[in-house]
């Protein structure tokens, strides 16, 4: 569904509708009912997920084996988190002056 599709179609049904409709779910809805409907996994030996449980799964301790990855990235993301607090602050200070 192409991006000129989307406004199309929210443009002409904003009157009717309060909120815009996501093109990427309208996608994947009409993926899966072509999925069944087709019998794709059947006739052309497709994986699919099957059934997805429901909930999220009970937090847990990861592996100390790959911790030296984690603090990699978790150090990463601290930096990066960092310097952008310090870019919005200094762009507000800017713009309060």
């Amino acid at each position: 569904m192409c991006v000129g599709e989307q406004e199309y179609i929210n443009e002409r049904f904003k009157n009717k509708l309060k909120l815009p409709i996501p093109a990427e779910l309208l996608l994947v809805i009409l993926a899966t009912i072509a999925s069944h409907v087709g019998r794709l996994d059947e006739r052309y030996a497709l994986p699919i997920i099957g059934n997805i449980p429901l909930g999220l799964p009970a937090p847990r301790v990861p592996p100390m084996m790959a911790a030296s990855s984690y603090i990699v990235d978790g150090l990463v993301l601290g930096v990066v988190g960092f310097v952008v607090a310090v870019t919005m602050a200094r762009l507000m200070a800017e713009r309060n002056l």
